[in-house]
């Protein structure tokens, strides 16, 4: 099957994979606890994409990849909310927003994700105006409290799905449509049920000449404090690409004074003393980019919480399925990344660095790979990396709608929303170093080892990534204390990973969590198998058990070729995570 499979995306896609030589780097770090042996290994029967070879041994021939966990102490931690989520304006203008908040199916799914932030804002934020339908804001707040969730339980309402293209949002003419208190009142009522936090994007074209105009935002930080919602902020979305969605422009030094003002008006009262403000939402740090954040950064850092930023690795309109498990496309997020705290230590030191938007393909994803499988390498490298490199929040764009979203217009979940729901499950916050010394990685002249951390894989292009961190306290797995969970990622095409544990973790069992596609479709598929069991929702209310399958110690635990996965080792007794 895989064979006719290669043979037609040759066809549809023609695209070479791995063009890069990566550079050879060493590294030296003070190991004190966990050594994990990797192999790429050969699998001779050459269609590893069946059954057999995704569950089964084969014939081997190893190439090693050692990997070193630094487990006494912990570098970082990040945001319990790290992996959060984001929805699209339009979805208000569209008339759709009340019936998905409704609907008890997408409230299981959301709940599964939590806790997370949930960002409202995008492209269609800079032309939504807050319109009450009665003047008298302390008379429209004073009505009944909204329960979505309870609401949802006697709620004989079905969803009829969006009622437009799922990419309709993505097209480039814009117009001012308006959000009433209804839609702010299901906001507000679904984020508060299903544990998320949630952010605002405020309009930052509502201009008085150069400068903001706060008397909407007003009107509306008005209604949600006589409400008593709990929400934070932001002020506009790519900013330094406006003139190209609406043929205007906010400089950075005006816009640090947008953001300034803002702030004013939420320190002014008790209900948003509180509040988050974070910004300003650049796109991918190209030069200009990187000189806006600096010059916006020297007027506003003193009133922020979070320095936002956005980043998608390709063109949804020309992507094609190799472009996922390519090393050196996935290996530019680490130099971007890079960049940009460049320019926040340097203008503004301390403040936390999130990706305020982020997913595989701009313009709204890919049809049929950012839905698929094969979008998940992508996430789940972005993750890893992310948290090693200091950031402390990643918003998926998004959670439902266009072809990157978690959740399909059916409301059915899509292979990256499981993705999600384990990490959430079994990856804890506190970071965990790692040294890999990767035999599979392209060979450097005059470089006698091959050694990277994972901080140093954008000048490696590894085909095997690993990252670690302590195992979610809080799972609903209920692993102890000083547990620790790996996350790899095995990009060969046609070469399977055998793992040993070594060092003091050699005799310890491990639970293994491998996603798998399900199906003929291979890496295209919209469903996934959890260590070799289709995963689906047991009915509206009820998400599946996700559960491991245990191995006993000091055996071989092999990641087939193009597959993804967790392993945690309950008995680690990290001494970082206890």
């Amino acid at each position: 099957m895989f064979v006719w499979l290669r043979y037609y995306h040759v066809w549809k896609n023609n695209f070479r994979l791995h063009q890069n030589p990566p550079v050879s780097i060493k590294l030296a770090l003070v190991i004190l606890s966990a050594t994990v042996v990797f192999s790429a290994v050969c699998d001779n029967s050459g269609n590893y994409h069946d059954s057999k070879s995704y569950h089964g041994n084969g014939n081997l021939e190893k190439s090693l990849a050692k990997v070193e966990i630094l487990t006494d102490r912990s570098p970082r931690a990040v945001d319990r909310r790290f992996l959060s989520l984001a929805l699209g304006p339009k979805l208000i203008q569209h008339g759709t927003l009340l019936s998905l908040l409704r609907s008890e199916r997408f409230q299981t799914l959301a709940a599964g994700l939590a806790p997370a932030f949930l960002r409202l804002g995008g492209t269609a934020e800079d032309f939504l105006i807050f319109e009450p339908t009665e003047e008298d804001i302390t008379k429209l707040a004073s009505g009944p409290e909204l329960d979505i969730c309870a609401l949802s339980k006697n709620d004989s309402t079905k969803w009829e799905g969006l009622g437009f293209e799922a990419n309709e949002t993505e097209k480039k003419v814009f117009k001012n449509f308006t959000m009433s208190e209804v839609e702010w009142d299901h906001l507000n009522s679904f984020t508060r049920c299903v544990g998320y936090d949630f952010i605002f994007g405020l309009n930052v074209l509502l201009r008085n000449g150069s400068l903001w105009d706060p008397s909407n935002a007003q009107l509306l930080l008005n209604y949600t404090a006589a409400k008593g919602f709990k929400v934070n902020w932001e002020l506009g979305n790519e900013p330094n690409h406006l003139q190209k969605i609406s043929n205007r422009t906010v400089n950075a030094t005006t816009l640090g004074l947008d953001f300034r003002q803002l702030r004013s008006l939420l320190s002014s009262s008790p209900a948003f003393k509180n509040s988050i403000l974070a910004g300003p939402d650049t796109t991918r740090p190209k030069n200009k980019t990187l000189r806006f954040l600096q010059r916006f950064l020297q007027i506003a850092a003193g009133v922020l919480d979070a320095v936002t930023w956005h980043q998608y690795y390709i063109d949804g309109s020309t992507a094609v399925l190799d472009n996922f498990t390519d090393p050196t496309l996935l290996d530019m997020l680490h130099g971007q990344i890079t960049a940009i705290n460049r320019v926040v230590n340097m203008t503004a030191p301390g403040l936390p660095v999130w990706l305020g938007e982020t997913s595989s393909a701009w313009g709204g994803g890919a049809p049929e790979l950012s839905d698929s499988f094969v979008a998940g390498f992508m996430w789940l490298d972005k993750l890893g990396l992310a948290a090693q490199l200091s950031l402390d929040v990643v918003m998926r764009q998004s959670l439902f709608e266009a072809n990157y979203a978690l959740i399909s217009k059916d409301l059915d979940p899509l292979p990256d929303y499981w993705l999600s729901l384990l990490y959430k499950q079994l990856v804890g916050s506190r970071v965990l170093k790692v040294k890999v010394t990767d035999g599979s990685e392209v060979k450097v002249s005059n470089s006698s080892e091959q050694q990277r951390t994972t901080g140093e894989m954008d000048r490696k292009s590894a085909r095997i990534r690993v990252y670690a961190h302590c195992t979610n306290p809080n799972s609903p797995q209920q692993y102890q204390n000083g547990s620790v969970t790996l996350y790899v990622l095995n990009l060969h095409q046609d070469h399977r990973a055998a793992v040993r544990l070594g060092g003091n973790l050699a005799f310890k069992k491990v639970h293994k969590y491998l996603l798998t596609p399900h199906g003929m479709e291979g890496l295209t598929s919209r469903h996934v198998e959890l260590n070799g069991r289709k995963l689906d929702m047991v009915d509206d209310r009820t998400l599946p058990e996700l559960g491991p399958q245990k191995l006993p110690s000091n055996t071989t635990l092999l990641m087939p070729p193009l597959t993804f996965g967790f392993f945690v080792i309950p008995d680690a007794q990290a001494a970082a995570c206890m």
